[in-house]
């Protein structure tokens, strides 16, 4: 992790903060709240407060709500206020408190260090923006990406600023240079021929001449303070600060790989545990065959999946067994580690990342403000005649505040993007429990649509609906979508209905009663989705994956789609064809709901297509053309031609 250290100035062994390096005297706040600078443009006369340098206090501290003993390291008066700066007795933590405030006060023995109210906060003359107090960057760690954003903006601001300081002192050498050598080479013309005896008239040019050259002084000292006080030190804070922002980039990059590679090993999980299942109903069939004989038992039928599972079965129904319930305790393992993994990750990886994004943009606006006061103060010590101008610059200065202008920036953020909101926890996706598979209890339920092949599905829907040409789940489910008005609903399919809303439905179809009652076409529209990821066999057989990517890379025409479309199950285009005639009467109220083909592709591909492969990068490189072929598949009803 990035170690935030002084950023510019030699530092101070003596002056250390906790995991931070103090700077010198006048850049020891760099990373608080307070700038600790010294510079005082007031004429009104001052009054020394009646705290002590070596002073023993006590200073509240109201992100711990508790009183702690320090010691008065240092009094200073900044723009007509006392401040008093302290250090902690048990640490090197220092902080700057106002000497009129009631967050200090003098030790007495009978003083409870815990006061039942704390004392009430100062008046202060920051503006007040539209932040909540106590908003940090921690409140929106689900957009790191804008905070990131903002930190590099910001420091590159400080090094534009440093740039144009550079150049105008370089620009006013140079012009101060050609005037002098202008100049002396008046002088020498006079010299040579003056004849005026007007003394005083020589006197007064003498004079001017002294002024002139003083002038040119002063201008050349200015200029050679600018860039020495200001544009070199300024760049060499943003130079530390932009390998400490890559710092924590690259932390922030590390844990999120930690927590993509969590994901994934769940989903392999699950997957192992699929095909594992497969083959303990293979083996559970074969042996059925053996122990009844095989002219009393119906043949099934199996594709895809369960073929490559009787393939690569190995061991008998025990063996099997036992692999399959040791795959779904490693696979709950695995979902216990990655939802530890997530908890890590935005319980205390995204906030650390964020506080020290936000550590250095502290830092970035403390040091804008004491760059810019230090030149203030070089122009009123050099340009006398600018003084109104210098106060009004020196005002806008002053304003500067780090906690509200971080306060805005979160405030702007959350209307934007919203809340944090935290993924849901992962859940365990098996059609059956481990107790199941030590009991032979594969399937989970033999009436169940989820799980199932799509001619199981249609086994049990023409047992009671004959009529129909598609499983009643797809029927009844599009038929609710359609009648609620879910078509001009924006979202659908998109937006997520509630899991136990989900899980009512499900259990209702798994129970025998098709009819659907849901108040909100989202349910239906997302049991519709979980049906078509659940199937035993994708919608676009296994077989046919390759050739479906290969034609999703050709960029083909409306009848090659067809043509594809021709080689699937009948069965399966049945379906596909009705899913179809609805995505097109979606598509079309597109305008309304949000939803066109392209983003409806992106819902039901996962449904559609599952790449056989286990190799991460084919299946990233994959996602893509999945997603385009099943949105050229989607528009086959509307007799629209993909796009070229």
């Amino acid at each position: 992790m990035a170690d935030f250290r002084a950023l510019n100035d030699e530092a101070d062994p003596e002056l250390k903060t906790i995991g931070i390096d103090a700077m010198n005297k006048d850049n020891i706040n760099l990373f608080s709240g307070t700038h600790g600078l010294e510079d005082n443009y007031e004429e009104e006369e001052y009054i020394p407060p009646s705290w002590k340098v070596g002073q023993e206090v006590e200073v509240y501290s109201r992100s711990k709500d508790k009183w702690t003993r320090a010691v008065i390291r240092k009094i200073m008066r900044e723009n007509g206020d006392d401040w008093v700066q302290v250090y902690y007795k048990n640490s090197t933590q220092m902080k700057d408190v106002r000497a009129d405030s009631e967050d200090i006060r003098e030790i007495e023995e009978d003083i409870d260090v815990q006061p039942a109210a704390p004392p009430s906060r100062p008046k202060s003359s920051q503006r007040k923006r539209g932040g909540v107090a106590g908003q940090g960057f921690t409140d929106i760690l689900h957009k790191v990406s804008a905070i990131s954003r903002q930190v590099e903006s910001g420091l590159y601001l400080v090094k534009r600023v440093a740039a144009v300081i550079r150049r105008m002192a370089q620009l006013e050498e140079t012009h101060v240079g050609s005037t002098i050598k202008a100049l002396e080479q008046e002088r020498t013309k006079i010299k040579d021929k003056m004849m005026d005896e007007m003394t005083r008239v020589v006197d007064a040019w003498n004079g001017t001449d002294l002024y002139l050259t003083s002038m040119l002084d002063k201008r050349l000292e200015l200029a050679k303070k600018m860039e020495q006080q200001i544009a070199v030190p300024m760049m060499q804070f943003y130079n530390d600060a932009e390998l400490k922002r890559k710092a924590i980039i690259k932390d922030e990059k590390k844990y999120g790989v930690e927590m993509n590679r969590a994901k994934l090993g769940v989903q392999k999980n699950l997957i192992n545990c699929q095909k594992l299942l497969k083959s303990c109903i293979l083996a559970k069939a074969e042996a059925e065959e053996k122990k009844i004989g095989k002219k009393q038992v119906k043949k099934k039928k199996f594709g895809g999946v369960l073929n490559w599972a009787r393939g690569m079965m190995r061991g008998n129904l025990t063996e099997l067994q036992n692999q399959a319930a040791t795959a779904a305790k490693n696979y709950i393992a695995c979902i216990e580690y990655a939802n530890d993994r997530q908890r890590q990750y935005y319980g205390k990886e995204l906030p650390l990342v964020c506080k020290q994004f936000e550590m250095l943009e502290r830092s970035r606006m403390n040091a804008m403000q004491k760059y810019l006061n230090t030149l203030n103060s070089i122009s009123f010590e050099h340009a006398d005649p600018l003084v109104k101008l210098i106060s009004e610059h020196k005002a806008r200065i002053r304003d500067i505040d780090p906690d509200a202008d971080i306060a805005d920036f979160t405030a702007t953020t959350i209307r934007m993007y919203g809340p944090v909101h935290i993924p849901e926890p992962f859940t365990y996706d098996l059609a059956c429990q481990v107790k199941d598979i030590n009991a032979g209890r594969f399937e989970g339920n033999p009436n169940s649509f989820f799980y199932a092949t799509i001619e199981h599905c249609m086994e049990m829907t023409s047992a009671k609906y004959p009529s129909l040409p598609v499983p009643v789940i797809v029927v009844n489910l599009i038929k609710s979508i359609e009648g609620l008005g879910g078509y001009s609903v924006e979202g659908i399919f998109r937006l997520s209905a509630k899991k136990e809303d989900l899980d009512c439905l499900r259990k209702q179809f798994d129970q025998g009663n098709y009819e659907v009652k849901e108040s909100s076409p989202h349910v239906a529209a997302g049991l519709l989705k979980q049906w078509l990821r659940e199937l035993a066999e994708p919608l676009i057989p296994t077989e046919l994956y390759m050739l479906a990517i290969d034609l999703a890379k050709s960029k083909p025409q409306l009848a090659q789609v067809k043509e594809f479309a021709k080689k699937l199950p009948a069965l399966n285009w049945k379906v596909l064809e009705t899913i179809s005639v609805m995505a097109g009467k979606i598509a079309a109220l597109s305008a309304v709901n949000k939803m066109t083909y392209s983003n409806l592709a992106i819902v039901f591909a996962p449904g559609m297509l599952r790449n056989p492969s286990e190799d991460p990068a084919e299946m990233l490189e994959n996602s893509k053309y999945e997603t385009l072929i099943t949105k050229f598949l989607l528009q086959i009803s509307s007799n629209e031609a993909p796009p070229a």
